[in-house]
This record gives structure tokens, C-alpha cells and sequence, in this order.
């Protein structure tokens, strides 16, 4: 019996003890985990009861100089769902695919994720979130973020480029300047609990995100509407595969205007092709041919090794290593100073200059202009262009690049280089950003003109400018000059080889004296006739500046001519069908009237607009040879609304149209047939009852 109770009490004592350590144990953990761990376990609760989501900022505005909007963000609705709260997912999928237009499956398999919340469309339309809203989907909810819009459509898009879903630049300025725009996410977090619903009264944390800074550009939104205007009447006009033109202000390197064509939408970017996203302005390169005779002239001229009334002689030709190398003009030009040999655009008298250059120093000029080197203008994608290495430039290498062939460049390096010129031989750094401000307003940063190194004397940049001036006043140049205004530029034309394909351009600056603009206008494998950079692109030249001389109030040089002397002189449209090309154009030439074929050929069997007709001199006849009188649709005619007019301004508004004047009675017009707004072909009667 007792030692029974010594193996029972041994037993208790065992059990004790195995008690106490199991309550020490127990302890030590509570110790550990309530007191020493209380932080890390905390932290790992709330976890599990709260639902964390991002807050995007919102993105910087682009603006351009005057505070015109361009790139903005706007509140936008996602769908968000949280699975564990989503009852019938299969009925909810289908619901929700009808709206968004998304796979039924792809929904289901997303709100049945193990996930606190998941995306099922990020910034859907506001008809899209009424619909789901309506709904009254449990689970479904929605999320605000912003999306980014670009207010005046096609402007500047090449310039501006978009963002994508996420707020990420993607493309031009909103690419090279994310940093600045993007800005820093905030949060919130909402509490639920164990079923994963939310609690109303719950922990609820915010924290606001960092919005964007705000850039201000260099551009001006009106001179880039004129700049795009006129690249589309000058596609409508002339078949080229591409058109860029740029506007810079040479005294501080800004850009003014940047535009090309084809464009596209950035607020619908992904319905056009990535090809079209292209900024060709700093991408492309191309053959500058005789705009970079500009930069021959400046460099023969500071090196001392030609002079204005240096005297040439161009039989039309100059023989180079064995290589004949001609002139534009059959015959040549004869006597010539180098003032007319830079004015007639002369071949052969720019070899001479070059030869007497030589190819190290002249290699020496190219450089210092920046045409080994990028402009670092911050877009993305920009060219370097393309030349030869020296020890690469023989004889013909070096007669070829005095004239502009044999090299490529970026249309933005060319109107940086010519912009030196403008500004008194010193180079300046082309940009396009004027300053960045945060979201409070304030100046974070101004950018001020970056001088990189003076090219040519103040002397010599003056002298090339005067002789620019001679090829608007008197040479190739002439369809580029505006009435009161010095213009200094030179015209280009480069055939692409093998292909029956040119590059045509104009570069100019006004007043020249003293400049303020740089234009550069380049059509891009130019298909159609005529394709010489005197008549394609020097138009365009004059259409630009004069537009935004007149907005930028830069006052005229010279005296308002007289009324008589501002008289436009009418033309009648002679009869060129069934005639030979040749005599065609030597009619209507003569008649001061310009030409565009359509077609090829060499009899001419229609003509737009009809003969009789009488429009302005310096118009443009349409001429169709056999198989391309199909395209005559192109050129109809919209009629204009005529009520109320008197019998001459009828005729004279008809005449601008190629159209032509019935009329009966006496009085104003009170009816017309056809009606106002209905399309015909040039050419055509109008008849329209006086009373």
C-alpha cells in the first residue's frame, strides 16, 4: 500500500511538473508573441483585414508658351471587383461583357481570383460606368483614376506623344519628361472583416498622392495650327509620302511650331499604325540638296576663300575626277559673281567653292554646325544623321557635299544649323520646354537659351544673309516672299536613288536683316509634278510666314504699296486639251499660271478647271493625260451659298471656286441651282435668279 502511494504521488509530481512547463511554455509564447512580437503579429492582422489600393496622381499639364492646355487628366471610372463579395459570378461575367466588351470567360476568371480586389477595366467610358452602375453589381465597384486627354486632338501630336493606361509617357514630351509629369501614387486602405466585407466604421487610411509638375512649352498652338494647316493643303495639292515643317525663334533656340504629316490622334493612338507616331521632324534624315548651300556659302565665306563679287564661269558642267557633274540649268549661267551663282542655285559654282575650302576644313565647318551630332533637343528617337568620314571624302565626295548630295540630315540639325546664321554665327541648342512648374504653381525650373559655340563672325553671317535675300528677290526663291518683308532663305531639291521620288524644301528667315523666324518647310518623296523646292516648297514658305508675321505683330519693312499696285491681275484659263505636255505647260506658263499632272503621258485630255474660266494669275491648272481622268473627282467643287448677293461678287466668289455664272433678273440673288453645299466638277454653270 505505500508503495502504492509513493508510484502515485510520483505520478502527480510527473504531471505537475509536465503542468508547469507546459504553463510556462504557454507564457513564454503570450510573452513572446503579445509582448516582444506585438509589432511584427500587428502588422500581420491588419494585413489580413485591410485592402490596400493605389492612388494614381495626377498627371502634369502640358500647356504650350501662353498657357493654352494641350495634354490634360481627367477623372476616369475603373471597375473593380472584390471577389469574395461578388454573388453569381457566372451571371456577373456575362453581364459585365456585354458592357465592356470583353470575354466573358477572361471576367469570370478574374473575379473569382484569390485576391482582395482585382481590375476588370481600367478608365471605361462614362456611358460604360452608368450601365454597370445601374446594374447594382455586389462586388463590383469602382475606382477613380485619371486619364489622359488631349483637347486639341491632332496639334502637335508628334510633339506631345500619349501616355498609357498606367499614366506612363509613352512617346514625345509625355515620354522624355515622364519624371516631371508622372508624380508619386498615394494609397487608401479600407478595413473588412473575416468574410472580407467592408466595416463601416472601420480603418480607413489615406494618403494623398504627389500630382505631377506642369510643363510649359516653347510652342505656340496658333503658329502650329498654321504650320499643320498648311501641311495639309500642301498634301492636298502635291503627292508626297511625308511633310515636316519647323519654326524657331534663332535668338533663344526655341521651337515655335513642330509638325508633320501623316499624323494621328493621341487620345486613339492605338487605332493607328506605330509607323504613323514617327516624329519625323528628329527621326527622318533625308538629302538636304541646296539648302545646305547655306552652309558652304558661310563657311567659303569666313574662311576668306570667295567673295560676294567673285567672279565663275558654268558652261553648265564641271568636270571632278573624271566625274561630270551638271548644272540644273541646261547650259549653264555663264558669267556669274558668287552673289548670282548663290541666287541661281549654280552646281557647279558651289564645287569651285568647296574645291577651295578643302575637305579637312570644310569637314571642320560641318561639324562645328552640328551635323556629326544630335541636337539633344529631348524627343525621343532622334537621328544623328548621316555623312562620310573623312578620310572617305575624295574629289567627287567633296563636290557632291557643296551642293547638298552625299549627306543626310534631320530636318530639326538643318534649322538649328541655319539658325546660327539668323544669329550671328552663334549656334544655340534647340529645346522645347520653357519652363516647369510644380502642381502649386510655382517654378521649379526655367530654361534659358544654351549657347554651344559660335560657328561663323558676326561679318560673315550678315554677308550670307544679304545673299540670301538675292535668291528671294531674284532667284529660285521668289515664290517665298512676302510683301514688306526681307526674306533670306534657299530652296532644296534631292532625288532619292533609283526611285523617281524627291525630297523638296524651303528654309528661310525674316525680317533677314535681323531675324526673329526661321522657317523649314520639307515635302518627302514628292511623286507628282512639279516637285523642285522653288515650286513646291517655297509656296508653303510664304503661306506660313506671312500668317504668323501677321500674328506675332512683327511690323512690315517697307511702305504699304498702293491699291493699284496690290491689284490682283485675273487670268482666263486657256484650251490646253489634245495639246502635247510641252506646249501645254508653255502655254499656261506664259499665261502666269502654275501646273500639276495627273498621270503620265504625253497628250493632255482634260483639265481642271475648264477652259474660259478666270481665276487669279499664279493659280494652278490640273492636267489629266489618258487613264487618270478617274482622279478628276478629286478637285470638285463645293457650291457656295449665294442669297443675297449682287451679280459681281457672285462671279468674282464663283471665279475663285473655277466655277462659272448664269444669272436672270436684276437685283440680289434670291435661289440658285444647284443648291449651296452639293460638289461639282470645276468649271461648271451656276444659275441663280435676281430679284
Amino acid at each position: 500500500m505505500k508503495k502504492l502511494r509513493l508510484e502515485i504521488r510520483k505520478r502527480i509530481s510527473i504531471l505537475f511538473l509536465f503542468v508547469i512547463l507546459f504553463m510556462l511554455s504557454l507564457s513564454a509564447r503570450f510573452l513572446w508573441i503579445q509582448i516582444i512580437s506585438n509589432n511584427k503579429y500587428q502588422q500581420k492582422a491588419l494585413g489580413q483585414r485591410l485592402r490596400e489600393l493605389k492612388v494614381e496622381p495626377k498627371r502634369g499639364i502640358i500647356y504650350d508658351r501662353n498657357g493654352v492646355e494641350l495634354a490634360v487628366s481627367a477623372s476616369a471610372d475603373t471597375v473593380v471587383a472584390i471577389p469574395k463579395e461578388v454573388k453569381n459570378a457566372k451571371e456577373t461575367a456575362k453581364k459585365l461583357s456585354k458592357i465592356l466588351d470583353q470575354s466573358q470567360d477572361d471576367i469570370y476568371e478574374r473575379i473569382t481570383k484569390k485576391a482582395a480586389a482585382v481590375y476588370i477595366a481600367r478608365k471605361v467610358s462614362e456611358e460604360q460606368a452608368k450601365k454597370i452602375r445601374k446594374l447594382n453589381l455586389s462586388g463590383i465597384t469602382f475606382t477613380d483614376e485619371t486619364k489622359r486627354f488631349y483637347p486639341k486632338g491632332v496639334l502637335a501630336s508628334h510633339l506631345l506623344g500619349f501616355s498609357g493606361v498606367d499614366n506612363q509617357g509613352l512617346q514625345g514630351i509625355e515620354l522624355s519628361y515622364d519624371y516631371e509629369l508622372r508624380g508619386n501614387p498615394g494609397r487608401i486602405s479600407i478595413e473588412s472583416d473575416a468574410v472580407g466585407r467592408k466595416i463601416p466604421e472601420g480603418i480607413k487610411d489615406y494618403k494623398a498622392p504627389d500630382d505631377g509638375n506642369n510643363i510649359y512649352l516653347t510652342i505656340d498652338n496658333v503658329l502650329q495650327y498654321i504650320a499643320e494647316r498648311e501641311l495639309d493643303k500642301a498634301l492636298t495639292e502635291h503627292t508626297a509620302k511625308a511633310a515636316t515643317i519647323i519654326m524657331m525663334d534663332p535668338k533663344t533656340g526655341q521651337i515655335l511650331a513642330l509638325a508633320n504629316r501623316p499624323t494621328y490622334d493621341p487620345n486613339n493612338f492605338a487605332k493607328y499604325s506605330p509607323g504613323l507616331w514617327r516624329d519625323r521632324a528628329v527621326s527622318d534624315t533625308y538629302e538636304p540638296g541646296s539648302t545646305f548651300k547655306i552652309i558652304t556659302t558661310a563657311a567659303g565665306l569666313e574662311e576668306g576663300v570667295v567673295h560676294p563679287n567673285d567672279r565663275f564661269f558654268d558652261p553648265g558642267y564641271i568636270e571632278v575626277a573624271g566625274q561630270t557633274i551638271h548644272c540644273w540649268k541646261s547650259g549653264g549661267h555663264g558669267s556669274q559673281t558668287f552673289a548670282e551663282v548663290v541666287q541661281n542655285s549654280c552646281n557647279p559654282g558651289f564645287v569651285q567653292v568647296g574645291q577651295r575650302i578643302g575637305k579637312e576644313t570644310f569637314y571642320k565647318y560641318i561639324e562645328a554646325f552640328g551635323f556629326s551630332d544630335k541636337t539633344n533637343i529631348q524627343l525621343p528617337g532622334e537621328a544623328k544623321g548621316l555623312m562620310y568620314d573623312l578620310p572617305e571624302i575624295g574629289p567627287v565626295e567633296l563636290a557632291t557635299i557643296s551642293f547638298g548630295h552625299g549627306i543626310s540630315v534631320t530636318p530639326i540639325q538643318l534649322i538649328t544649323a541655319v539658325s546660327a546664321v539668323a544669329n550671328d554665327g552663334q549656334l544655340l541648342r534647340p529645346h522645347l520646354v520653357k519652363e516647369i512648374r510644380n502642381f502649386a504653381g510655382k517654378t521649379i525650373k526655367d530654361v534659358s537659351p544654351e549657347p554651344i559655340r559660335r560657328v561663323i563672325s558676326k561679318k560673315t553671317a550678315k554677308t550670307v544673309r544679304e545673299l540670301l535675300s538675292g535668291v528671294v528677290k531674284e532667284g529660285s526663291g521668289k515664290k517665298a516672299a512676302v510683301k514688306g518683308y526681307e526674306i533670306g532663305g534657299k530652296t532644296g531639291t534631292a532625288k532619292h536613288y533609283g526611285k523617281q521620288l524627291y525630297d523638296s524644301s524651303f528654309i528661310g528667315m525674316v525680317p533677314s536683316d535681323d531675324p526673329h523666324l526661321v522657317v523649314l518647310v520639307v515635302l518627302s518623296g514628292v511623286s507628282s509634278y512639279p516637285y523642285y523646292g522653288s515650286q513646291v516648297a517655297a509656296p508653303i514658305f510664304h503661306n506660313v510666314v506671312e500668317d504668323s508675321l501677321r500674328y506675332l505683330e512683327i511690323p512690315p519693312q517697307e511702305e504699304i504699296k498702293t491699291e493699284e499696285e496690290e491689284r490682283i491681275k485675273r487670268v482666263k484659263i486657256p484650251n490646253v486639251k489634245n495639246l502635247s505636255l510641252s506646249d501645254a505647260e508653255e502655254i499656261l506658263v506664259s499665261s502666269g499660271l502654275k501646273v500639276k499632272l495627273e498621270g503620265e503621258g504625253d497628250v493632255i485630255v482634260d483639265q481642271v478647271p475648264n477652259p474660259e474660266v478666270v481665276v487669279n494669275e499664279g493659280s494652278t491648272v490640273i492636267l489629266f493625260f489618258k487613264g487618270a481622268e478617274e482622279s478628276k473627282s478629286r478637285y470638285r467643287v463645293t457650291i457656295p451659298d449665294l442669297t443675297g448677293v449682287r451679280v459681281k461678287e457672285a462671279a468674282n466668289l464663283l471665279s475663285d471656286l473655277g466655277l462659272r455664272l448664269r444669272w436672270h433678273g436684276s437685283g440680289k440673288v434670291v435661289n440658285q441651282r444647284p443648291k449651296a453645299g452639293n460638289l461639282v466638277d470645276s468649271g461648271k454653270y451656276i444659275t441663280v435668279w435676281l430679284k
